[in-house]
């Protein structure tokens, strides 16, 4: 069986959706505590990435994920968002990107999705 394609374990991914402007002014303006839900550090967290000039939020995951996992996820993802902008209507659609790590940072999207730093 010759080459073909080569499964990454240590490959992380991105499980989240293309904010609009809307959402991404809420979320930039959170203080306090609720700050804390959208890190640029925590995989636990919510995290800001861009894909070209778009920008997305959502989850890195560096683990490996069953089907089941990734509804976990996007349920996680929309309970933080739900809790922090109430009044902003979510997706129910998430998209999952692969990510590669940055040089020297640690688990982050460095190629076409790649951490945004605020």
């Amino acid at each position: 069986m010759g080459g073909g394609i080569k499964l990454r374990p240590d490959q992380g991914v991105f499980i989240g959706f293309k904010m609009d402007t809307t959402l991404a002014r809420q979320l930039q303006a959170l203080t306090g505590p609720d700050r804390k839900y959208v890190s640029e550090e925590s995989s636990e967290y919510l995290r800001i990435c861009t894909l070209g000039e778009e920008r997305w939020v959502g989850k890195l995951i560096h683990e490996r994920l069953t089907t089941e996992r990734v509804d976990d996820v996007r349920r996680n993802v929309l309970s933080i968002l739900g809790r922090l902008c109430p009044e902003t209507r979510l997706p129910q659609q998430f998209e999952i990107l692969p990510c590669e790590a940055a040089e020297g940072t640690g688990p982050s999207s460095a190629s076409e999705a790649r951490e945004r730093e605020w």
